[in-house]
């Protein structure tokens, strides 16, 4: 048999081929033998080099293997370090072009947007100035997208009562009897009518407002009887939550999306799923034109702390064009002209007269109106203290009831204003019939006396029918021409004093229209305001500045105009006669195509205008003809006007994700500066473990210091997916009108899953080019990757749990969580007391996410790059030694002793679960604000 020397040559070219015995091996081959006489020396000349390399193999192998080791880690950290580096500046080279093709975007749409007016002369662009801004253009405008009623909607109550209920005390104590807000409240709100709700503060309106659209129930707080009928049936008003509106006091809309953004989707949301695109988007553009949006369609609604966002009352508009892009049946409106003055008050109410035409049931809980508000109101509800009725009937019916009582209303009085001074005691005349000591209660003596009398009858009768509609007086017009004009000048000159050149003037008239004029027709607007300002006399004719325009000089202008019925015909540039029609009007008729797949509307635009319906006297548009469709019973006639289905969950996910993708793709500048904070985090904590305490790279405590610092910078970021101040309100509203929840949760987490990724790879990538660790690039983010999924997990925990009022604590809590459940809890040194006992083990690795982290990286590390035990300082030796024995301990899945597939699972689980506790949260906590 051949000596055990000849199975060196395969160990000696392994080891030591490129070594200083290379001469002596060639791959491959066997050692020649000698011929002749000289075979017999052969066998002896083969084992003396056999021992002599068997002599030398130890040292050799070491030196070879440490040659190779060395090799490979300094091939492996320089492609890793490359890829992470490249990574790095990939990631902020995509950061920077999405926020430079995102400003291009917005560029080459407004100047998309500036062509639609680029050809029009200077008259026409007046004329459209006007039609944005007259409400007479609201008033006679042809509904194109939303339908008039095929089933209108009348709300009969009796004898409602609300009362607080008393609150549990303890044991042998008397409790508290509940506090009343409504007593005995009766009426009825016909169909097709604007109804107010008025009376004097904690007179319970809100709480009539909310018990009659069923908001009131779902608080759980309040005791209610009473009888509440639907077209003279007794009915469960959650079921009509499809075709009601309900617009909260607040304006709750999506700051980071456009105003027809906003209407669209809630248009998509509300109506039913086979509504046709083209007819959506004609109920975004009816919703748009009756509220007066038209001009700022385009803008981005902001907020009141970022400068650029709508103004006070554009706002208001836009919470309530929510709601009418719905097409609802029923609305209810709390207090929608709070905040606003007078005129923007009067653009809102006259919008919702407008909707009435269409059978749409208003009812709305104001404030003391002003006086031509107060006309627009058909029905009006007076309740006084304690929820009681001190008058219910048509509105012009209010004043003379309360003057058959003995009271008089002083000479330029407002009604509304009056009322409340009668319902309070506070009117400046005496009553010789009632005292004011009396007051309120015999109010409601003498209401509930009247209401039995004939006379009370007729008022009853006289609410079925409707009142003539008041047009616009030309100073109300006017008054509202000057407040849009105010609001858009006031976005280029903030104290509307400052005198405007070409540019500014381009910029107001942008805004008045939503896109940009022609020079040509700047410049012909500024010659004629010059010529006007030429021929005033007086101090105004002091105040004017060559090349230069006022805010009054041009609203004077515009009121000028819109005086002559908006006749737009010049002929003649002085001050005294601007405009003569000429009865053009052809450019501004509705550019809306037909569509043959929408069952609603169809055929040409001619027959569109032609095919109108009467409805209360007043003449709208219309589609098909509604007689002949839904032709079966009775019954089911009327349950498919009192229900209507909304998009399923699949429908709901797509809208849900391409809206997240708008706000998303709009967040360019938070995400940047916080992924600039993630990056620095990253390379502080690299420069402190490599330069500072120069840490051995595999101890456990470094990758648990990294994995911490990443898990709290994810969760308090995920904190904004769901408990954003400005998200959470707009999710209840969502939620009370059919918003699938689950469609909610998904859509919302598949777009900020995007971030945390990237997040997550700019963090990792950061601290691997910092530390260089002997590991691939794959092989040291994966761990990181798992851990930010069960970080994002607790950020959305902790939103959907943490109460709304104590919304500014979830960066407290989640810096606290992860100290806690990945510092504490992860402890690498403490982990054998941890794993000591079942019920321990099962606590820390359903907490702690370091658990399952940390050894992933460790044992990656040690399986990569064996440290050498020999040269270890004798604490490090200890540490690296009895970490590998307590995490082995621990439990794992078989044949998993390196953690990576266990660490997989374990980490992928715990985010789940996480998930499905915050989508549990989502649903049933603040559950009366999502009835």
């Amino acid at each position: 048999s051949s000596p055990p020397g000849l199975a060196v040559p395969r160990l000696f070219q392994r080891g030591f081929a490129a070594g200083p015995f290379r001469p002596l091996c060639v791959a491959g081959r066997k050692p020649a033998m000698a011929s002749g006489r000289e075979n017999h020396l052969a066998p002896l000349a083969f084992l003396l080099v056999a021992h002599c390399i068997n002599n030398s193999l130890k040292f050799c192998r070491a030196e070879a293997m440490t040659e190779d080791m060395a090799t490979k880690k300094r091939e492996i950290n320089m492609w890793a370090q490359v890829s992470a580096a490249g990574f790095l500046i990939l990631g902020f080279i995509i950061m920077i072009l999405m926020k430079v093709v995102q400003s291009r975007a917005a560029r080459v749409a407004e100047t998309n947007r500036g062509r639609m007016e680029g050809t029009l002369s200077v008259d026409k662009f007046l004329l459209k100035i006007l039609k944005c801004f007259s409400v007479k253009t609201v008033e006679e405008y042809i509904f194109h997208g939303i339908m008039p009623k095929k089933h209108q909607v009348s709300i009969e109550f009796e004898n409602l009562c609300a009362t607080i209920k008393a609150k549990p005390t303890l044991p042998g104590l008397k409790g508290q009897d509940g506090v009343k807000v409504l007593t005995g409240v009766s009426g009825k709100f016909e169909a097709g009518h604007v109804a107010a709700i008025m009376g004097t503060s904690g007179a319970g309106k809100t709480t009539f407002l909310n018990l009659l659209c069923g908001k009131l129930a779902g608080t759980g707080n309040w005791s209610v009887t009473g009888t509440v009928k639907v077209d003279g049936e007794e009915m469960d008003l959650a079921a009509l939550k499809s075709i009601m509106g309900f617009v909260p006091q607040d304006d709750v809309v999506h700051d980071r999306m456009t105003v027809r953004e906003n209407i669209r989707f809630s248009a998509q949301l509300r109506n039913t799923p086979n509504t046709s695109y083209s007819r959506l988007r004609r109920i975004t553009d009816d919703v748009l034109q009756v509220l007066q949006l038209e001009a700022q369609q385009n803008l981005l609604v902001g907020n009141r702390t970022t400068a650029g966002g709508l103004s006070g009352g554009q706002r208001k508009r836009v919470n309530v064009g929510l709601e009418l892009a719905a097409c609802p049946t029923l609305l209810f409106l709390d207090e929608p002209t709070s905040g606003l003055d007078s005129t923007g008050s009067l653009m809102l109410v006259r919008s919702l007269q407008k909707m009435t035409q269409l059978g749409m049931t208003i009812i709305m809980v104001i404030h003391q109106p002003r006086y031509g508000l107060f006309t627009l109101i058909d029905h009006v509800l007076l309740l006084g203290k304690g929820g009681r009725t001190a008058f219910f009937g048509p509105t012009e019916q209010a004043k003379p009831y309360f003057e058959s009582l003995g009271f008089v209303m002083p000479p330029n009085e407002n009604p509304a204003d009056w009322f409340m001074d009668v319902m309070s005691g506070q009117m400046e005349q005496e009553n010789p019939n009632i005292r004011k000591e009396e007051l309120p209660e015999r109010l409601f003596k003498e209401w509930e006396e009247y209401i039995r009398s004939d006379a009370g009858h007729e008022v009853a009768h006289t609410m079925t029918l409707r009142n003539e509609r008041v047009g616009m007086s030309e100073i109300d017009d006017a008054q509202v021409i000057k407040a849009h004009l105010k609001d858009a000048w006031k976005r280029v000159d903030p104290p509307a004093t400052t005198a405007l050149g070409m540019e500014g003037l381009t910029q107001v008239l942008t805004h008045c229209v939503g896109s940009q004029p022609q020079e040509k027709v700047v410049r012909d607007i500024m010659h004629r305001l010059e010529v006007a300002s030429s021929q005033l006399d007086g101090p105004a004719a002091k105040l004017h500045k060559k090349d230069r325009v006022l805010h009054w000089e041009l609203e004077k202008y515009l009121v000028a105009i819109q005086s002559n019925d908006n006749s737009i015909r010049p002929v003649t540039t002085s001050a005294t006669s601007y405009f003569v029609d000429d009865g053009s009007d052809e450019d501004y008729e509705s550019d809306d195509s037909s569509d043959d797949e929408d069952a609603v509307e169809s055929g040409s635009e001619t027959e569109r205008k032609d095919s109108r319906v009467k409805i209360f006297g007043s003449s709208i548009s219309c589609g098909r003809d509604y007689s002949r469709r839904h032709s079966g019973s009775p019954d089911k006639r009327r349950m498919h006007g009192l229900t209507r289905e909304l998009p399923g969950f699949l429908g709901q996910l797509r809208v849900t994700l391409l809206r997240r993708a708008i706000i998303w793709w709009r967040k360019q500048n938070t995400r940047l500066m916080f992924l600039v904070v993630v990056e620095f985090a990253a390379f502080f904590l690299g420069v402190m473990d490599s330069f500072i305490f120069k840490n051995p790279p595999w101890i456990p405590t470094n990758f648990m210091n990294a994995q911490i610092a990443i898990a709290l910078l994810t969760s308090v970021y995920s904190l904004f997916t769901f408990g954003a101040v400005e998200e959470l309100p707009v999710f209840w509203r969502e939620s009370s009108h059919g918003l699938n929840k689950l469609a909610f949760f998904i859509g919302s987490n598949i777009l900020d899953s995007l971030d945390m990724f990237l997040m997550c790879f700019g963090f990792a990538a950061m601290y691997y080019v910092m530390t260089k660790p002997a590991l691939t690039f794959w092989e040291f983010v994966v761990p990181f990757i798992f851990v930010c999924w069960v970080a994002s997990g607790w950020g959305y925990f902790i939103s959907c749990w943490l109460p709304y009022e104590l919304n500014s604590l979830g960066p407290f809590v989640s810096a606290l969580l992860s100290f806690v459940f990945g510092g504490i809890l992860g402890l690498p040194n403490e982990m054998d007391i941890y794993l000591a006992s079942p019920l321990t083990e099962i606590f820390v690795g359903v907490l702690a996410f370091t658990r399952w982290g940390v050894p992933m990286e460790f044992f990656s590390y040690v399986r990569r790059s064996p440290p050498d035990t020999e040269q270890m300082p004798i604490d490090q030796k200890f540490n690296y030694i009895y970490t590998q024995q307590y995490y082995r301990e621990g439990w794992h899945l078989p044949g998993d002793e390196d953690y990576w597939y266990t660490g997989i699972l374990a980490l992928s689980l715990i985010g789940f679960v996480l998930r499905g506790l915050a989508l549990a949260g989502l649903h049933y906590t603040n559950k009366a604000k999502q009835v």
